[in-house]
């Protein structure tokens, strides 16, 4: 008798088919990827233009995007039931990619795969903000894996020897980003994803407009220019929807530390690119923020494991 269990059958912890993590894990690699290429692009195209007016674009582009989504599913699509927390999503997403640019511009000079680095510690950041905005009780764990990341943080950052600019505005996009993600967990009980994607393009849109007013350049953007400009737009929201894509089909311990494959890219292209790469201290402060973050993670999906009964 064949006692082997068929492979369509086969379920991880949350009761999804196996097979699905490695989808997951494709759409993650993708999305790391997109991400590269996103922030590739922005620091190229910084030296042309000011960060605030590619900032615009990277909204306005996701804005046209999903235009025909509203256009197909009409304006009730745009209901929304939280106006005031929705606004504060969309303030913080702004100021955080925003933020993000800056920090990666030729003007600036932080290299990619740094900025990455320090972006992992919004993981950290999350913690705070759950406890700020949506009054969640955290145990003596999770503050742990926090202050843990904090330090991790403190490593790269090495505060002895002076902080740069770069790396301040990467930290304020982490903890921006970490709001964000933060709002989103409340907002999506009432709200479609699609519903946020729209608004969030649209508040950021209208945000940074002056901004972009302010920037524009004197010399108008070649037809090239605007090419590069839509492309690094498009592989924003491409990432953007891989990344959601990717989280919603696999096991979320087994899929976030394939996030961490951006770091590698980044520097990749740093080197190829730039022709720099990440100090050591780097390095060893990621590995720590790395392991605080899957601690927390793998330990929060144990602790979601549903108990067996007993025999």
């Amino acid at each position: 008798m064949n006692t082997r269990p068929d492979q369509s059958q086969i379920t991880d912890l949350e009761g999804k088919p196996a097979s699905r993590n490695i989808e997951g894990a494709l759409w993650m690699l993708a999305s790391g990827a997109s991400f590269t290429v996103f922030l590739t692009l922005s620091k190229l195209q910084s030296a042309h233009f000011d960060p605030g007016f590619l900032a615009f674009w990277r909204s306005g582009v996701a804005l046209i995007v999903v235009l025909p989504v509203i256009f197909q599913q009409g304006l009730s699509i745009m209901k929304v039931h939280q106006p005031g927390m929705l606004f504060l999503r969309s303030l913080f997403g702004t100021l955080g990619f925003a933020a993000g640019f800056y920090a990666v511009s030729d003007s600036v000079g932080l290299p990619l795969s740094e900025f990455n680095a320090i972006s992992f510690s919004r993981a950290m950041f999350v913690t705070i903000c759950a406890v700020i905005f949506l009054r969640e009780r955290v145990g003596p764990h999770r503050w742990g894996a926090t202050i843990a990341g904090c330090i991790g943080v403190m490593i790269m950052m090495q505060p002895q020897l002076g902080v740069s600019l770069g790396m301040v505005l990467a930290l304020i996009a982490a903890f921006c980003m970490a709001g964000a993600i933060t709002l989103v967990k409340s907002l999506t009980r009432l709200h479609r994803p699609m519903t946020l994607l729209i608004w969030a393009n649209l508040l950021s849109s209208v945000m940074l407009l002056p901004l972009a007013i302010y920037t524009w350049p004197d010399v108008p953007p070649s037809l090239g220019d605007w090419g590069y400009i839509g492309v690094m737009g498009m592989c924003g929201v491409i990432g953007q929807y891989f990344y959601i894509r990717g989280m919603s089909v696999g096991y979320a311990s087994f899929l976030s530390p394939i996030d961490y494959m951006r770091l590698p890219m980044a520097a990749l292209v740093d080197w190829g690119l730039f022709h720099v790469l990440p100090g050591t201290w780097t390095w060893i402060g990621t590995i720590v923020i790395v392991g605080a973050t899957m601690y927390i993670t793998i330990r929060e999906q144990r602790l979601k494991r549903p108990t067996a009964p007993p025999l």
